[in-house]
């Protein structure tokens, strides 16, 4: 608070009552007095505040000898699961696979090669890469041939523009001997993917023209289709044929595929040609256990 000078408010006033500059009115006066007695309000104030006890907190005691100390942050430990090798090397494929497709990620890291698990450092890094990993759901058979185990895996299909998985695929495990027992090693694994027939595609592509001219989208990929897919609104009904299917570089342009789901489409998509009056090449990929149209383009 800025304090008032009262020697120079009272110095202008000598012994006699007389002022020695201007007159000091009434109203000065009563503001001088006014702020005099707030000042000593504010005095005393401060030392009734002064006056008081002053509360402190207590110490907190030291703990005792043998009591546990309460901790007031409650953490999470995660707790690395012990190597689990299994007896034999088809045993420790199918328990991991088991795993997997249970969700169960402790389980299927506590059958992980050394160097695997040295790989992926810790349980939680595991649980946190499970959506990268293989998606497997089950073992439809399964061959052993010396430490090597051939599969045939159902996987959850997947296409779209994250990537494609197969509804199927054969899988070769090399599991790695360990402490008496076998390890898997998933980096180790050589992954098939299992397509439906080509064939296939060419009664999917006759049975969408069709679908498409009733204005329905049956065998279509729920997605948006590729490149000009309303070249078909042009195809008048039952005036075209369906050729051989062949792979996606015979398209006019396979880089419409390979945008929209990666460098490997080159292995999965298929196109097949379409003559008529409006003649079309259709782009056709697998999903679940058989082929949807995902676009049309134009022919060179």
């Amino acid at each position: 608070m800025r304090m008032v000078d009262m020697t120079a408010a009272t110095s202008a006033v000598d012994r006699s009552g007389r002022t020695s500059g201007r007159r000091i009115g009434r109203t000065t006066w009563r503001r001088l007095a006014a702020t005099v007695a707030l000042a000593g309000a504010l005095a005393g104030c401060s030392s009734a505040r002064a006056a008081q006890p002053e509360h402190r907190v207590p110490a907190v005691p030291a703990p005792q000898p043998g009591a546990a100390a309460a901790n007031p942050f409650v953490t999470t430990t995660v707790v690395e699961p012990p190597v689990a090798p299994a007896a034999s090397p088809d045993e420790a494929v199918r328990r991991y696979v088991a795993a997997e497709a249970d969700g169960d990620g402790a389980a299927s890291y506590a059958l992980l090669a050394d160097a695997d698990r040295t790989r992926v450092g810790s349980l939680a890094a595991w649980l946190d890469e499970a959506g990268e990993r293989l998606p497997l759901r089950s073992l439809t058979s399964v061959q052993l041939d010396g430490s090597t185990v051939v599969t045939e895996a159902t996987l959850e299909a997947r296409l779209d523009e994250g990537g494609f998985v197969p509804a199927r695929a054969r899988i070769e495990w090399r599991p790695v001997r360990s402490g008496g027992g076998w390890l898997v090693s998933p980096t180790a694994t050589q992954v098939v993917a299992l397509l439906p027939p080509d064939a296939d595609a060419t009664g999917v592509v006759a049975t969408w023209l069709q679908a498409r001219q009733r204005s329905e989208t049956v065998g279509q990929y729920v997605g948006s289709l590729l490149g000009q897919p309303t070249l078909v609104d042009a195809v008048p009904a039952g005036s075209v044929r369906v050729g051989a299917v062949g792979r996606l570089d015979t398209a006019p342009d396979p880089q419409v595929a390979v945008n929209a789901f990666g460098p490997e489409a080159t292995r999965f998509v298929r196109a097949v040609p379409v003559q008529g009056p409006v003649p079309l090449v259709v782009l056709v990929a697998p999903f679940e256990a058989t082929w949807q149209v995902v676009g049309v383009e134009a022919p060179r």
